[in-house]
């Protein structure tokens, strides 16, 4: 009897290969798809890093645009004082005092001379003039650039400027510094470009890439300014590959388990990637929208504290000497004496005033005294006393007694209550009246203003605190938003809205000393 053969039977080998080949099938399926679902995750979370960029780049946008229109306006203000220079020279005497105190360095020369060499963290600004003479003023960087020390943050963002004609860029802290990249950009008129490794880091920005924004500035015979604002995107990459690893472990783990748990797993999965992602971006928009305001507002303040001191320090000086003067000689008439005396505590009214606007501006709080409401009413009122009468406008006040002592600067807190009675009058007709109240509220006090004229329409309210936002014909837009920023460094509200039957009623809450914050 022979023995079985060893080998299996033929009609086995095509079950067992088709079975073979359906393992290998589904093997390589389920790698396909891993494959695929992770190529493709991969993928959106680029295109979600490519979006943050973009939207990184638009912010830096913005704040070149602010910081250019800022430059602008300080080299317009030098240009002004250069021409002075001049005109001082043409008259034959030369720069006054104050602009040797102002700038390191001023020489006027032919305009074919070649241009001094210029300090350590200063730079060189020439301005044409008549009779072929150019002014060449040295500026301290750090006031040339004004905001930009402030909106900069150490290995996150740099802020950058390009004189005419120079291949250097000027950093806020003096350094000068070459970066190809932002001077292809800004020859070709490029708005935006996106810097390498490498280039970040000759910035002083980390290992990683960076995104910038450069806006150029024509200021006519000073020549083309140019600011670049350079972001680093290190924390968008971080994110991107905390977010990669999640979801390489999220998309393979699922994957893995695909064929035992189906796809509800994934999908599960691959929601709360989405929620997870969506909340990151969230929260990023959040903290940028943050960071443009605050620039904005920085800006703002800026711009409107260097332009009180430069057109007010002037005049202030002349109607002081002109009191000194006048103090020696009333002589025994205890009214003209009294006179003086007014004029010299005016003047040192703007210039507590002036100082107080200058500190907004830097970034600084106001020094905070203990300040009697009644204090900040009254002195208030005799500052408009005069407005009211001229306008024929009826001025009310009611204050209460015992009111709580508040921290505060009492300058500035008039000069608020002053801006809102001014627009009072300003929409009240002759004949009519305005009401100012003070009285205690919510464990602090309220200083409320109330008219009857034309009102404020809803649709205003939540822009009238803006800088520039005016519904006057010949407003600045910049009452309102003084009194805002003195309100929030007090740490106190402003209220806008209609009086009924007509009208408008702002009120102003500051809290009682004690109540506010540690850091106020």
């Amino acid at each position: 009897m022979r023995s079985p053969s060893p080998l299996l039977p033929l009609r086995t080998l095509p079950a067992r290969l088709a079975r073979s080949i359906r393992r290998g099938w589904l093997v390589w399926t389920a790698a396909l798809a891993v494959l695929a679902i992770t190529t493709l995750a991969l993928l959106d979370e680029q295109r979600e890093y490519e979006g943050a960029l973009v939207a990184l780049t638009r912010q830096q946008q913005m704040l070149a645009l602010l910081l250019s229109d800022e430059l602008a306006a300080r080299l317009a203000a030098v240009r002004r004082d250069a021409l002075l220079v001049a005109d001082d020279v043409s008259a034959g005497h030369g720069p006054s005092e104050g602009m040797r105190k102002a700038y390191p360095s001023i020489e006027v020369r032919s305009s074919e001379s070649a241009p001094s060499p210029h300090p350590p963290r200063t730079m060189s600004v020439l301005v044409p003039s008549t009779e072929g003479r150019t002014v060449e003023l040295t500026v301290p960087v750090a006031w040339v650039m004004g905001p930009s020390a402030r909106i900069e943050r150490p290995d996150e963002l740099v802020v950058l400027v390009r004189p005419p004609d120079e291949a250097m860029w000027q950093a806020a802290d003096g350094r000068q510094i070459q970066s190809d990249p932002l001077t292809r950009a800004a020859d070709a008129g490029h708005d935006t470009t996106r810097l390498e490794r490498d280039e970040a880091v000759a910035l002083g920005l980390p290992d990683r890439r960076a995104v910038a924004a450069v806006d150029a500035t024509d200021t006519g015979t000073l020549g083309r300014w140019t600011t670049a604002v350079v972001a680093s995107a290190s924390q968008e990459r971080d994110r991107w590959e905390r977010a990669r690893g999640r979801l390489l472990l999220g998309v393979l783990v699922p994957c893995a388990l695909i064929v035992a748990f189906g796809a509800t797993a994934l999908r599960r999965q691959r929601r709360e990637l989405e929620l997870e992602k969506q909340l990151a971006l969230a929260a990023l928009v959040r903290a940028s929208d943050e960071r443009l305001a605050r620039a904005s507002r920085a800006a703002t303040t800026g711009t409107l504290a260097m332009g009180i001191a430069h057109e007010i320090s002037t005049p202030l000086g002349v109607i002081v000497g002109r009191a000194e003067q006048l103090a020696g000689r009333v002589g025994e008439d205890p009214k003209a004496a009294r006179a003086v005396r007014t004029i010299g505590e005016q003047a040192d009214r703007i210039t507590q005033v002036v100082r107080g606007f200058l500190d907004l501006a830097r970034g600084g709080s106001p020094s905070l005294r203990p300040v009697d409401p009644g204090d900040v009413a009254h002195g208030a009122l005799r500052l408009v006393e005069h407005r009211f009468v001229a306008a024929r406008v009826v001025l009310v006040t009611a204050v209460e007694d015992d009111l709580p002592t508040l921290a505060g600067d009492l300058r500035l807190l008039e000069h608020a209550v002053v801006n809102l009675l001014l627009n009072a009058c300003e929409a009240s007709g002759p004949g009519m009246q305005v009401a100012l109240s003070v009285r205690s509220a919510d464990a602090g006090v309220d200083f409320v203003v109330e008219d009857r004229g034309a009102g404020i329409r809803p649709e205003d309210i939540a822009r009238a605190t803006e800088p520039f936002f005016t519904t006057k014909a010949a407003g600045s837009g910049l009452g309102l938003a003084i009194v805002h920023e003195i309100v929030n460094i007090h740490r106190g509200s402003l209220v806008l809205e209609p009086h009924e039957g007509g009208g408008t009623r702002a009120r102003i809450h500051v809290p009682a000393q004690g109540e506010e914050c540690s850091d106020a």
